[in-house]
């Protein structure tokens, strides 16, 4: 039934608009390398056993050379891009790191063009440059910019923009991968080389992977692995199975909205209204589907 797909997208983006709120809650006890670490070691042995079934069933074959090339997207996607957000989460603003980040699908529309080859269309071209008008309101409506609330709130801001960038460019060089792989092995042998490649940074680099094992601490890295890594995964790409990834990611516009929400209320982060609107220019830019479906209808009805 698409009705219960809708529902299984409608939960995996409520629960993926939590994750700038957990890595917040965590504070400084835990430093960003071991927390993104931590998160995908324990996110991609959750879908290992889907996985694995998938594999067995579908009787895909991975070779070494297949494997080499998933663990390079998974670097891509722990070391570098989901790195660069909880770096951005400690040392900026949830809410602004969340309404930045969640603009990565505008992004995906220009690596497409560059690296394969795709096509602009005019609502795409359009929604980036709404997005982006939408960005540079946000950033010159923080009246916090300078002051001292936050660890660093401009360094923040521009890993938050770097965290978009480089997971869209991993989301464009994932596709020949879930092609032939599928979504769950790609994703489990990506995140779970990802995190043990970053393990191996820390050790190397002297970066602990230890905490202090608070059941604070304990419960919202299992949730950062378990329902936001895998659960929230395993429900989006169950619900791909019956709706088209831009019917999908047109709940993606919700993101920015129920991020900042869940800021304000658990952490008392304060939005200006000029950053409010930048927020709705964003969100607007991202629901171009539910527009191009919109403007079609009305172009079959003249």
């Amino acid at each position: 039934m698409k009705l219960k797909s809708h529902l299984y997208c409608l939960v995996a983006i409520c629960i993926w608009s939590t994750l700038e709120l957990a890595g917040k809650l965590l504070g400084e006890g835990i430093s960003p390398f071991a927390i993104t670490a931590w998160r995908f070691l324990i996110g991609g042995a959750c879908i290992a056993p889907f996985a694995v079934r998938n594999w067995t069933q579908n009787k895909i074959k991975l070779t070494v050379s297949s494997i080499l090339k998933l663990g390079l997207l998974g670097i891509l996607n722990v070391v570098i891009s989901m790195l660069l957000l909880q770096w951005a989460i400690y040392y900026g603003k949830a809410s602004l790191v969340a309404v930045i980040v969640s603009m990565n699908p505008l992004f995906v529309s220009l690596f497409a063009l560059v690296l394969l080859k795709e096509k602009l269309s005019k609502f795409q071209i359009y929604s980036l440059f709404v997005g982006l008008v939408g960005l540079s309101i946000i950033i010159l409506g923080e009246k916090e910019l300078f002051q001292q609330n936050f660890v660093n709130l401009p360094l923040g801001i521009v890993f938050a923009i770097l965290a978009g960038v480089t997971f869209a460019l991993y989301t464009v060089l994932t596709k020949w991968a879930v092609s032939q792989y599928g979504n769950l092995i790609t994703n489990s042998v990506s995140f779970l080389i990802g995190g043990i490649v970053l393990s191996a940074i820390n050790l190397i680099i002297g970066k602990s992977m230890s905490f202090d094992p608070s059941w604070h601490n304990i419960w919202l890295l299992l949730y950062l692995g378990v329902i936001i890594t895998g659960l929230a995964y395993i429900l989006y790409f169950e619900a791909m199975k019956e709706l088209s990834a831009s019917r999908a990611s047109f709940y993606f516009f919700l993101k920015p909205a129920l991020a900042t929400l869940l800021a304000y209320f658990f952490l008392s982060e304060q939005l200006s209204a000029w950053q409010i609107g930048g927020i709705i220019l964003i969100m607007v830019a991202l629901s171009r589907r539910f527009w191009i479906d919109l403007y079609e209808r009305n172009k079959l009805k003249a």
